[in-house]
């Protein structure tokens, strides 16, 4: 463990960012001055992340205006050590040998050229020596080309195969650099921060980063490499002509630094949009089952949608930049041309240069200019790098204030015994500065003390636990431990002295047991052994419902602990926290999800657990807390009493109210005094229960198969419909499946297909691409216009060689007069050519850019929606978490994005280009062409084995980072939990381990991509050998003269600059491929649970009464088959009761309620709404009739009012407030600076837990639904604020059907009927006089609840 500490702490970032306050000492941070510091914090996240820009203002529009800068070039590469430089400086080496390769191309090329001249002029067909010197001529250059091909080939090979390597190590690097400093960071930075947008940034501008380090900067070094020798070449054959034409070099760099510039600025924008859109993906994805139940795809759709669209603009701003600059750059260019022939023309007419000269300066500028235009995209990628790499860079160069993963800095809190103090402690929120939490706070707890707090919800009782963990740094006053102040221990240590259990407790997507182990304070070097994790659970209270699953402790929890009931995940996270035995236990509402049995038992286990401890418990069930050493009561931030129970009972101040209004009524009393003296029937109660265990194991063991239930569905003519028609019911991963599938009893198989996945994925990328596009056919209609303007592109290389072949024929005229006039003649056609230039390549990028930045939008836009679209069973699959699919927004469609507005135009242009100069060769002469077309299938085969190479390693790193995106997704959005557990080195190694198998992959295919790379370059070389060595041959047999030979020639060699092109474009268009098959298997993955289908039954609202029932139930979660939740459920709630579920935790009673909602679909037998089975409803229908709170409410990142209103998005202002007002939020919301308007965080993460559940609250209650669903509903709330809540309740179930859950007992005891759960299993049910009066498990469940306030 010790050495994971050095190299984590090796990799800890020192250099600090001059514009982040990183304050070091605590008594700066912490002073009276603490509001502007987190001001300024506040300030320093907006800057990084624009969280706060949905709030109206000037510094709004003076955030837009600010310009972020760039990270300079050496910047980009300061995470390289000192391999990496190595790797580069070869690279660079082979990078400059391969743009040297071309200049000295043009002087063999130009001297060769010469002497087929002189024979063309000197009638060399009549004289043998000239023929044999020709030959001669010809045989020793054609050897130089075949040298130099075989020379780019290696330096290229080289080039490619270090710069990959390198950036592939960097961005390795960068990914964990990145990871360890967002875990490093304090939770106030936190708060104002969307976990979306970190995840995405790892997975998207990290890419970016990796992209403009890699081969994509090597090329610039190549071109300009290119460019800085034909201009030295140039110079040396001709210093008067090449300064002519560098006349325009100014003009030709001030437009490609203008590019740049904008191009950063333009990227940067872009990402932040998209950074900002994959907040909102990750929050709604990982909220996925609110957002059905209450309806919002449609919402949130348009929130995602506003995001993407400012990203869009800023891309389509791009494509203008980019269209314009590139299509004056080329315009320059071959003005140039035009220019320097002319007056090369006069020079050689005057004597003061030979043709063949003239041609070889003119050649020499002409590849120095061919080569800015063809660095142009590179440099793109180098610019949106340094635009990347800011936000980055800020977060990986930002200091936190309480780092915890420091292990040196601050003194060991080993040892520690637990005497615990605040004094005057003022405290308020880094995102809420205008809201005092704790005034003048002061407790104090003595080592194994046991100390309650109590009181309202939003009072100040989990900041408390948070100050003690050193969450948050007080703004006065002080935390200490032992005397010494907080600020002083290191972080780290501190809080492996301290346990803690949280009101919603967060599980890892692992196993159970591996949860636990996690709760060890040094699960790495010291392990729990397999029987303290078992004993733990047994404290625990879970150790027999782990046992019962089929994979026991081995048993993937889920991503968050989804797989699990609430009051499942609390037992594990109970076990987790008994596993570290702690000095100081901090348990904040740790039993609020357990049923009464278990939290009697639960409650015993950490009494238990508190002995010879510190242990501060927040509670709002005082039945848990009442043999406290000391209850402090808070209200409003502040102590108003505190002592013993029975001393403040005495007092009959505010904690004698609150027990008051737990208390159940009189009439239960005497029952309950019965059951504690011993009723006869107590033995038969236990009994029934051990029967039922007994059935139920021997249900999880044979109740795998469940028996097929035909279904009668309406038919409407649809194909889906005339499927279920034919079907029999039985479950898959997210459905049914026909007669005679096999379940499989693999979770991971059988939640693995959903829809048409059953059927097969698409595996042609091609077809899967031209897909998309055609899908997208309106946006496509930029195509017309680019692709003729791309043709024209393309075209005009082979054609230019057409004037260019003429023009070098007449430098060598001996007429100065009939030179001069064809020179000036072919000098306007170049002019011409300029213009036609100007307006194809300036309108095929504009074109293309804006096609690929629109259809882009379109397909992240309709991915998300069929993201959106997908059955609760789609999201329970592993591979389907979050993270991954947030990283699959960001990656994929940014790789079609950038297959459509670069490659496909390279490709097309690169078609043309061959086409016509193939044509023109044949016209030409047909023997020299055939030749050299011999040689495109050996050319063909390099591109092939290249874009193979590219593919396989494209879709071997894409699953891999995906997982690495998906465990960076949970434990960034669970952060607290990580914090807590102290688990930052497990993570960040972790991270390093999902990261090593694709990083193998990626550096084993770029060994092979490499060779098919540098043999794509140097076929230029090889053709123009075998071309030069034939065509002689055929000039000196007589077949061609030197004109035809020449036309032939160039007509093919300009042709093969665009497929230059192609090949450094090919790697984008194949990871293209995979990301466009990925792609369409979402868009056309159809759920079998629909939320968009318009099919099925429909009821108007006035129309529903509101009745619901189950027959003969049967379920098991598709990814735990194995394991039967529901065992032949029967239920009815008729229209306008109230029914109540109870039961222990994991008996299967939330699952009743998604069944209702139809989340998923029962195994056998039937769920019914209205006397219609959901199967046949329309599911948008049925579930607008709905409304739920749920046992862990989840809001979103709105203001309170839109969270409100997320219920009934046209529900005025004044039913918001009276909504607010039943749910007993309107005070608290009242009391804010921002009153309803104030924006509560992702999830609602600035409110607490109590605060968050009656919001969820009064967004039921705004909707008015016919049935009511309340899983926990009040689970969260202090009693006077549950008593308030209650009554509320009770008044809108008038006229209603409410289905309720609830462990505390008190809250439906005057339900008309109490279903009692077990197992899976209905094993009693009746009025609560009527289950009291059985003296049953229902009875029991009282009896433990009861709390005697005259004691």
């Amino acid at each position: 463990m010790s050495e994971d500490k050095h190299v984590v702490a090796s990799d800890i970032m020192a250099v600090k960012d001059p514009s982040i306050d990183t304050d070091k000492g605590h008594s700066t941070a912490n002073s009276s001055s603490a509001s502007s510091s987190s001001d300024a914090e506040k300030q320093q996240k907006s800057k990084l992340f624009g969280i706060f820009g949905r709030k109206k203002g000037p510094k709004k529009e003076k955030a837009k205006k600010e310009k972020v800068p760039m990270v300079s070039l050496m910047q980009l590469f300061r995470f390289s050590d000192k391999l990496d430089k190595a790797l580069m400086i070869i690279g660079t080496v082979a990078a400059c040998a391969a743009g040297v390769a071309m200049p000295l191309m043009t002087i063999i090329f130009s001297e060769l050229t010469g002497k087929l001249l002189i024979y063309n002029f000197d009638n060399g067909q009549d004289n043998q020596e000239a023929r044999d010197y020709l030959d001669s001529e010809t045989r020793k250059y054609c050897w130089y080309f075949l040298a130099l091909g075989l020379g780019m080939w290696v330096a290229a090979s080289v080039q490619k195969l270090t710069w990959s390597v390198s950036s592939e190590r960097i961005g390795k690097r960068l990914r964990e650099k990145f990871y360890i400093a967002i875990l490093r960071q304090n939770v106030g930075w936190f708060d104002a921060l969307s976990t979306g947008e970190l995840t995405t940034r790892i997975s998207g501008d990290v890419n970016l980063v990796q992209e403009g380090t890699g081969e994509k900067f090597s090329f610039v070094i190549q071109f300009l490499t290119t460019f800085i020798t034909g201009i030295i070449l140039a110079f040396t054959k001709g210093w008067r002509l090449t300064l002519v034409v560098l006349s325009v070099l100014p003009v030709l760099i001030g437009s490609a630094g203008l590019m740049g510039i904008l191009l950063a600025e333009s990227t940067t924008g872009g990402q932040d949009g998209y950074a900002e859109a994959g907040g909102v993906a990750d929050e709604v994805l990982s909220s996925i089952k609110t957002v059905m139940a209450f309806g919002g795809q449609d919402r949130e759709l348009e929130r995602y949608n506003k995001k993407i669209i400012k990203a869009r603009s800023k891309g389509l701003k791009k494509s203008l930049i980019m269209g314009a600059c590139m299509g004056f750059i080329m315009f320059s260019i071959y003005s140039v041309y035009a220019l320097g022939f002319w007056y090369g023309g006069k020079l050689a007419r005057e004597g003061k240069m030979k043709p063949e000269t003239v041609l070889n300066v003119f050649f020499s500028l002409i590849i120095g200019g061919f080569s800015l235009g063809n660095a142009a995209p590179s440099i793109s990628a180098v610019s949106s790098a340094r635009g990347a790499a800011v936000k980055v860079y800020q977060v990986v160069d930002r200091e936190s204030p309480i780092d915890p993963v420091d292990t040196e800095k601050g003194q060991s809190a080993d040892g520690i015994q637990g005497d615990i103090e605040l004094s005057n402690v003022d405290f308020r929120y880094p995102t809420r500065p205008d809201v005092q939490v704790l005034h003048d706070f002061s407790i104090r707890v003595r080592p194994g003390q046991k100390v309650a707090l109590v009181g309202e919800s939003g009072c100040g009782k989990s900041t408390m636990i948070g100050l003690v963990e050193r969450f948050y740094d007080p703004e006065s006053g002080s935390v200490k431990i032992d005397g010494v102040d907080v600020r002083e221990y290191n972080v780290r240590s501190l809080r492996q002295q301290i346990g803690v259990i949280m009101q919603m407790p967060v599980l890892f997507g692992y196993s159970i047991y591996q949860n636990i182990v996690w709760g060890a304070t040094d699960a790495e070097g010291s392990p729990p052994t397999r029987e303290q994790v078992e004993q733990a659970c047994k404290d625990a209270n879970a150790h027999d419902f782990i046992m019962e699953l089929p994979e026991g402790y081995d048993t993937m929890c889920g991503e968050r602990g989804a797989l699990l009931s609430g009051g499942q995940k609390q037992r594990i996270a109970i076990a987790r926290a008994l596993v570290r035995n702690p000095k100081i236990l901090l348990l904040d509402e740790a039993t609020s999800a357990l049923d009464s049995a278990s939290e009697r038992e639960v409650q015993e286990a950490l009494d238990r657990a508190s002995a010879n401890r510190t242990t501060i418990t927040v509670a709002h069930r005082l039945s848990t807390i009442r043999d406290s050493d000391v209850i402090y009561v808070i209200s409003k931030g502040r102590v108003v009493e505190f002592g013993s129970h029975e001393e403040l009972i005495a007092q009959q101040g505010a904690y004698a109210h609150l027990v008051q209004a737990q208390h159940l009524r009189q009439a239960l009393e005497r029952d309950v005094e019965q059951m504690k003296r011993g009723s006869p029937d107590d033995s038969s109660v236990v009994e029934g229960e051990g029967v039922v265990e007994e059935e139920a194991k021997v249900g999880a063991e044979t109740d795998v198969d469940p028996v097929p239930v035909p279904i009668q569905v309406k038919s409407t003519g649809t194909r889906r419909s005339n499927i279920l028609n034919r079907i029999s019911i039985q479950r898959t991963g997210t459905g049914f499946s026909t007669d005679g599938e096999a379940l499989s009893t693999d979770g991971a198989e059988a939640g693995g297909k959903s829809g048409k996945d059953i059927e097969g994925k698409n595996t042609n990328g091609l077809r899967s691409l031209y897909r998309l596009i055609k899908m997208n056919r309106n946006h496509a209609v930029y195509f017309i216009p680019g692709t003729l303007l791309t043709i024209v592109d393309g075209a005009s290389f082979p054609c230019f060689s057409l004037v260019f072949s003429r023009m070098i024929v007449a430098m060598a005229i001996a007429d100065h007069d009939e030179q001069k006039r064809k020179i000036n003649l072919y000098a306007g056609l170049f002019f011409m050519f300029a213009c036609v230039i100007f307006f194809a390549i300036g309108g095929r990028n504009f074109f293309f850019l804006r096609a690929g930045e629109r259809i882009t939008y379109k397909v992240r836009y309709d991915v998300f929606r069929a993201m959106m679209r997908q059955d609760a069973a789609y999201f329970d699959q592993k591979e389907n978490g979050t993270g991954a699919l947030t990283a699959r927004l960001a990656t994929e469609a940014s790789d079609v994005n950038k297959s459509i507005g670069e490659a496909l135009p390279a490709f097309v242009a690169g078609l043309a280009s061959v086409l016509t100069g193939v044509i023109i060769a044949f016209i030409y002469d047909w023997h020299l062409t055939l030749v050299i077309l011999a040689t495109l299938p050996f050319l063909t085969l390099a591109f092939y084995f290249e874009g193979r190479s590219v593919f396989a390693r494209s879709k071997a790193m894409k699953g891999a980072y995906e997982k690495a995106s998906q465990e960076a997704s949970e434990t960034v959005s669970n952060i607290r939990t990580v914090i807590t557990l102290t688990r930052e080195h497990t993570f960040i190694e972790q991270f390093r381990q999902n990261s090593i198998g694709p990083y193998r992959n990626a550096i084993k295919n770029h060994y092979v991509s490499c060779v098919g790379y540098g043999f794509a370059q140097s076929t230029m070389f090889l053709v123009y050998c075998l071309a030069f060595f034939v065509g002689s041959r055929f000039i000196l047999s007589g077949y061609i003269d030197v004109t035809t030979m020449f036309n032939v020639m160039y007509a093919i060699v300009f042709s093969a600059f665009a497929l230059g092109l192609v090949a450094q474009q090919s790697s984008v268009f194949t990871k293209s491929l995979l990301a466009a098959n990925n792609m369409l298997d979402t868009l056309e993955s159809v759920p079998l649970i629909d939320a968009r289908s318009q099919e099925g039954f429909k009821l108007d609202t006035e129309q529903v009464s509101g009745t619901v029932a189950l027959d003969s139930a049967r379920f098991a979660y598709p990814t735990r088959l194995r394991a039967q939740i529901l065992r032949g459920v029967s239920l009815e709630a008729t229209s306008g009761k109230t029914i109540a579920l109870v039961g222990p935790s994991g008996s299967g009673k939330s699952t009743v309620i998604s069944l209702i909602q139809r989340l998923y679909d029962v195994t056998s037998g039937s769920t019914t709404v209205e006397n219609t089975d959901v199967r046949q409803w329309n599911v948008e229908s049925l579930r607008s009739n709905l409304a739920l709170v749920g046992q862990e409410p989840v809001l979103f990142d709105y203001s309170i009012a839109e969270n409100i209103a997320y219920g009934r998005p046209d529900a005025t202002q004044h039913e918001i407030e009276e909504v607010a007002k039943q749910a007993n939020i309107h005070g608290f919301i009242s009391e804010l600076p921002d009153g309803y308007a104030t924006p509560i965080g992702q999830t609602g993460g600035r409110l607490s837990g109590g605060q968050r559940q009656r919001i969820a609250i009064a967004r039921a209650l705004v909707r008015n639904p016919k049935i009511l669903l309340l899983d926990e509903a009040s689970s969260a709330l202090d009693s006077q604020s549950e008593k308030l809540v209650q009554e509320a309740l009770e008044k809108a179930s008038k006229g209603r059907t409410t289905i309720t859950i609830a462990h505390r007992l008190s809250t439906i005891q005057n339900a008309d009927v109490i279903i009692v759960f077990r197992q899976g299993k209905i094993i009693e049910q009746g009025t609560h006089e009527e289950l009291i009066a059985q003296h049953g498990l229902y009875s029991l469940l009282v009896a433990q609840q009861s709390l005697d306030i005259t004691s």
